[in-house]
């Protein structure tokens, strides 16, 4: 029996037991205090910068090989992969650059958004290049990938989405209501002190980039079952059992891509990567072997 299908049937088995937990998930929810503590990446290039869409976007480069391009999460930044470069960087060329207006890249007078961004690491790709690589997004990072693979196929060889909805209805109501409520103080203070220590824009930049994230996750994505059918390239859906993403809007995700596997990882929420790093790192490795 192939993976996903087992998968399917764990989270089908799961799916009543989680939902209500999941959708009382907040969208500032951060992992437990061992798990926010944002640890150094071993053997750290020096970063370089490249200039797209007239903005400066910062990246790393690690390991050799075929390319795999990392996308994090909003209001995140290359740090937060530091429990997967590590191991994707002993088979794959990674490149790990910080978004539009996070981390060490500026931002701009532009509204955020996921189309604008996937222009970005677009244009980053040919500025390096790169004619087809495999993506891992992970949360914003995961729609940025699913609008690439939608919109330029051939750039795209695999593609693995971790915590991410395709359109603002798969985020419960009682979320997206704390989201509207929420302000630039109430968000993970590891997350909103690492932008203030990295941005170039400076530390009083962070209300102004919250503002753009807020109203982006408030109004975005807004992709439809034949946007996602479009996306043709082997694709790995993963995700955690109380994920603030509802786990029939993750289903959904998997059911209507062509050639998707769905992965729940049992005991984790949204930062997964981080809180079930062994278990994540393998999932990956074995899809990208395939």
């Amino acid at each position: 029996m192939k993976m996903n299908r087992v998968l399917l049937m764990l989270l089908v088995f799961v799916g009543s037991a989680v939902a209500n937990a999941a959708e009382q998930k907040s969208i500032k929810d951060a992992p437990s205090d061992e798990a926010n503590a944002v640890h150094e990446i071993p053997n750290r290039p020096k970063g370089e910068y490249a200039t797209v869409n007239g903005i400066k976007m910062y990246y790393e480069i690690f390991g050799k090989g075929e390319p795999l391009l990392l996308i994090h999460g909003g209001s995140a930044s290359i740090e937060s992969w530091f429990n997967q470069i590590p191991e994707l960087a002993k088979n794959f060329r990674v490149i790990a650059p910080d978004s539009r207006g996070h981390g060490r890249t500026q931002d701009s007078t532009n509204a955020l958004s996921y189309k604008l961004m996937a222009t970005d690491f677009a244009a980053l790709l040919k500025h390096l290049k790169i004619t087809n690589t495999t993506v891992v997004g992970w949360s914003d990072g995961g729609i940025i990938g699913l609008h690439l693979a939608m919109n330029r196929p051939k750039l795209i060889k695999k593609l693995v989405v971790i915590g991410a909805n395709f359109n603002t209805d798969g985020m419960a109501e009682e979320i997206k209501a704390g989201l509207k409520a929420s302000g630039p103080t109430d968000h993970p203070p590891f997350l909103v002190d690492a932008h203030k220590a990295l941005s170039p824009d400076g530390p009083d930049h962070w209300p102004v980039i919250f503002g753009k994230l807020k109203t982006m996750w408030l109004a975005q994505p807004n992709y439809i079952e034949a946007d996602l059918k479009k996306i043709q390239c082997p694709t790995l859906i993963l995700v955690g059992d109380r994920d603030i993403v509802r786990p029939e809007h993750t289903v959904k995700l998997f059911q209507t891509i062509t050639n998707a596997q769905l992965c729940v990882i049992p005991g984790a929420g949204h930062y997964v990567p981080v809180e079930k790093p062994k278990l994540v790192n393998d999932v990956l490795t074995q899809f990208l072997k395939e």
